[in-house]
Parts: structure tokens; C-alpha cells; sequence
């Protein structure tokens, strides 16, 4: 059989830059040591698909620079910021294309 497990350097070696990632809102279980890889990795012009929302995981990846597209319905922190800073930082500044799936 297969081994179907891998390594995260492994794994994020398999996300190239212009890619598109969907990724699920949830504040307790982000991905963040695969997204910190993606940024090591200097991954670039990153579509980033928030299913349901999203949060510190699309706001990382924007602040890091990883991320030219956006869309999702929003981007928050849960209870402690209304919007991602990052993400509105960048949306404001035109460095980010947020598109609206709501």
C-alpha cells in the first residue's frame, strides 16, 4: 500500500505560486506551520478560496505578501477584530483583489 502521509516541506513543495487554496474559517485550528512553510517558500499570487469565512489563516497569508485574490464572504479575527487587519490593510491599498462569495 501507499504511504499517504507526508512531510509538511513535502506537502507545501506541492503548492507552487499563482495556485488556488481553499481553506475553511476556524480560529482553533488553522494550518498555520503549513502557511509559515507556504511563506518560507516564498509562494506568491496565491488565490485563496474562504469557504465559509475566513480568519487568521487569509489574513497571514496576506500580510505575507502570498496573496492576490481573495474570495470569501469575509475575513475576521472571531471575537477579537471585526476584520482581518492584514486583509483590510491590503484590500484598502489595492495590493489584494477581494471578491465576494456570499
Amino acid at each position: 500500500m501507499r504511504e499517504k502521509l507526508e512531510s509538511l516541506q513535502v506537502a507545501a513543495a506541492r503548492v507552487k505560486s499563482g495556485a488556488s487554496l481553499v481553506m475553511s474559517a476556524n480560529l482553533e485550528r488553522p494550518p498555520m506551520a503549513f502557511l509559515r512553510e507556504l511563506v518560507r517558500r516564498k509562494v506568491r499570487d496565491l488565490r485563496v478560496i474562504g469557504v465559509v469565512g475566513g480568519d487568521l489563516n487569509i489574513d497571514f497569508l496576506v500580510g505575507a505578501g502570498a496573496v492576490s485574490v481573495v474570495d470569501t464572504c469575509s475575513v475576521t479575527m472571531g471575537e477579537f477584530a471585526r476584520t482581518g487587519p492584514n486583509f483590510a490593510r491590503h484590500v484598502i491599498g489595492a495590493r489584494v483583489r477581494a471578491l465576494d462569495n456570499t
